[in-house]
């Protein structure tokens, strides 16, 4: 909440758009697909929503499903072939948490078995796949919803709401990172028997699989696809081409994807947002700077996800009706003031849980979900395009895609 002249300006009136009001309503049974470190977190936080139970999990390692079981806490189904579960009558809905290159015939194959959907990020691999499941999602009864948790975290809906009232005036830069200091690979569990398949050669793949062009969209997929996704819901539009480059240069360890990506979008209306991943340096961590002419919106990923306010025009922003002394002194001096908010999400958990709680939510009321097949879309069409300019290093058109 950011106060200006003693009233506060601000943001949970725009959290009751994204979370319907509760009702109380049979718990949604449902299953997970793919019990790795992110389907059992799913798993984790659902456990705190009453209206969500889990029945059954799937996936290829029995260690990885029976971990996900004993997160739960009570017996459930299991399941290896994700084929059966969708056989399951008692299974309404499906988590999807396996690799990316997997979302789309898992998805497909939850709708036509008439189960509701949650799919992780990205939506899709490809952008055919991607154009495919929004006929197949469109003309189907059923929900889907797309995980990306951020646009449920309060501070993100009080940010959206500063930008819409014209704080921060005509938007025409943004950056963002997302760096860590790490190569990003897992080590293989001991003991683990695995016989190799014409989708999964080795453990290595099954287990690494963001390693390999065939399975991720490496880091612009993984990671820069939240900021995508952010851009498109605070600002709307989509770019209209893609500049970047990328490359392996320093995890030299037989990997595909890159361990380093650098990449710009440019939009019609002049608006450039850069992107910087990086596996090697830590510095800035995860940040999003929204630049305006008004004012401009910092956010520190490695805290919760905090955000700060600057001011451009102190005594002209026509957005600010008053402003109190501190809050001029603070912005003469080129320092942020605190975005607030009632339930700041101190991490994952919070924007999870009420991405969990939407979609059961949508499911009961018959709802579109506000992270849905239409704004995804969006996004793993960025993801790829993007991709392509930094594989090839050259410019593509966002209308290549539609060719």
């Amino acid at each position: 909440m950011l106060t200006m002249g003693g009233a506060a300006v601000g943001v949970n009136q725009v959290l009751s758009q994204c979370l319907p009001p509760r009702r109380e309503v049979a718990p949604l049974k449902v299953g997970i697909v793919g019990t790795g470190a992110r389907g059992r977190w799913l798993a984790k936080v659902a456990g705190f929503i009453p209206e969500i139970q889990i029945t059954a999990v799937c996936d290829l390692l029995e260690t990885n499903a029976k971990a996900c079981q004993e997160a739960i806490g009570k017996p459930i189904k299991i399941y290896r072939d994700y084929k059966n579960l969708m056989e399951d009558r008692e299974v309404q809905a499906i988590v999807i948490a396996v690799p990316l290159f997997l979302h789309y015939e898992v998805a497909k194959e939850g709708l036509m078995a008439g189960k509701h959907v949650y799919c992780e990020k990205t939506l899709t691999h490809t952008i055919t796949e991607a154009v495919s499941l929004r006929k197949l999602a469109t003309s189907s009864n059923q929900v889907l919803q797309v995980g990306y948790q951020h646009r449920f975290n309060p501070v993100y809906q009080e940010i959206k709401f500063l930008i819409d009232q014209g704080y921060c005036g005509k938007i025409l830069a943004v950056e963002c990172t997302w760096n860590r200091n790490g190569n990003w690979r897992r080590d293989l569990p001991a003991g683990v028997a695995f016989k190799g398949n014409s989708i999964y050669p080795s453990l290595e793949h099954l287990i690494n699989w963001r390693m390999y062009k065939r399975y991720s969209a490496g880091l612009t997929g993984e990671l820069c696809s939240h900021q995508i996704d952010m851009l498109h819901w605070l600002l709307g539009g989509h770019p209209e081409y893609f500049i970047g480059v990328g490359s392996i240069d320093y995890w030299k360890d037989g990997r595909e994807t890159y361990d380093n990506v650098h990449f710009t979008a440019v939009y019609p209306d002049g608006l450039k947002a850069s992107f910087t991943s990086l596996t090697f340096n830590a510095l800035q961590g995860y940040s999003l700077k929204i630049l305006g002419d008004k004012g401009s919106i910092e956010v520190n990923g490695d805290d919760g996800h905090r955000a700060k306010i600057y001011s451009e025009q102190v005594e002209e922003n026509k957005a600010v009706d008053s402003i109190t002394e501190a809050t001029k002194l603070a912005w003469e001096n080129r320092e942020g003031i605190p975005v607030r908010v009632k339930n700041p999400a101190t991490d994952d958990m919070l924007p999870t849980e009420n991405a969990l709680r939407h979609f059961a939510e949508c499911v009961a009321a018959g709802k579109k979900p506000d992270s849905n097949i239409d704004t995804a879309i969006i996004s793993s069409i960025a993801v790829c395009l993007a991709n392509e300019a930094i594989e090839q290093r050259r410019v593509v058109y966002w209308r290549d895609a539609e060719n």
